[in-house]
């Protein structure tokens, strides 16, 4: 039980973290309204990744940051990551809730709402593929920030997929829980593209590890048969 209060409150703070990538974004769009958007817009998607490297950096539980590593734990796992999405949920909707009250309420609002509709007019397939691309982004930063040796590198791992997630416009599920609480917009439909999104994030994230995993099999069995050949 301690186990999984703690990992609830991890994700709460990692709620926090992309509400504030979320939302520096779209002050950043807004800002661009007057000029320089297509550069405001660049600028926004790289401070966004801001929340994720806080996230990497705290070991806090993001759900996209997590579900790409399945096929390396036990079925109950999954517990951890429904638990880990709720803490997340909770924290976005906190987190944006309170901002919402202030005085740059408005302007968040005006911001997320054409983003959320936007979203509420594409098809099922198309938020279930986007948010398969998204999953596969949000995997490429944490592992490519956890493998890559040179600092450098890490940084460049922890922003390049954020920035490139976001002007391509592929679905996250937690930052859009922050996009749809600005937007004040909740419906039936919602509730369903919210699970297509949960589970594309997930799909995307695990066929990527996969692939990397059978690579690493086949190489490995590959050198095993020409040391077996050399020793012979």
């Amino acid at each position: 039980m301690r186990k999984y209060l703690s990992i609830f409150i991890s994700s709460i703070l990692a709620g926090f973290c992309i509400t504030f990538g979320a939302t520096v974004y779209l002050i950043c769009l807004h800002i661009g309204k007057n000029e320089n958007l297509a550069l405001l817009k660049v600028i926004g998607s790289f401070m966004f990744g801001i929340g994720l490297f806080t996230i990497i950096h705290f070991k806090y539980w993001l759900y996209t940051g997590k579900v790409g590593y399945v096929l390396d734990n036990k079925p109950k796992y999954f517990i951890s990551l429904l638990v880990c999405f709720l803490g997340n949920a909770v924290g976005s909707m906190i987190l944006s809730g309170l901002i919402g009250l202030t005085g740059q309420g408005e302007v968040l609002r005006s911001e997320a709402l054409p983003i959320v509709n936007a979203k509420m007019d594409s098809t099922w397939y198309s938020i279930f593929i986007m948010s398969m691309m998204c999953g596969a982004m949000i995997y490429l930063a944490v592992e490519g920030h956890k493998q890559c040796p040179y600092t450098l590198g890490k940084v460049l791992f922890a922003f390049m997929p954020i920035s490139l997630f976001i002007l391509a416009g592929f679905e996250h599920v937690v930052a859009n829980v922050t996009y749809f609480t600005y937007a004040k917009v909740f419906n039936f439909q919602v509730v369903l593209y919210f699970i297509l999104m949960f589970i594309g994030n997930g799909v995307g994230a695990v066929i990527l590890d996969g692939m990397n995993k059978l690579i690493k099999y086949l190489t490995k069995e590959k050198k095993e048969n020409i040391d077996s050949n050399n020793v012979q």
